[in-house]
């Protein structure tokens, strides 16, 4: 599981992993984009959440999938 993403610390791509939850996926709430009247009524989109993770030094980084 590689990824065009680089550990900040050790500068070796970090690895793709996976969370484990006990409600299904995890997930982040951001404004509507893009949207402006959606956005003035408050209305928000939710985003996956994709953690990759460092091989040398266990560093997690959550990075959001906007595809």
């Amino acid at each position: 599981m590689g990824s065009n993403r680089r550990c900040p610390d050790c500068d070796v791509p970090l690895d793709e992993a996976e969370l484990f939850t006990g409600q299904g996926d995890l997930k982040i709430r951001t404004d509507a984009e893009g949207d402006d009247v959606l956005a003035a009524v408050g209305v928000t989109k939710a985003v996956d959440v994709v953690p990759h993770r460092c091989p040398e030094c266990g560093l997690v980084r959550f990075y959001a999938d906007e595809e």
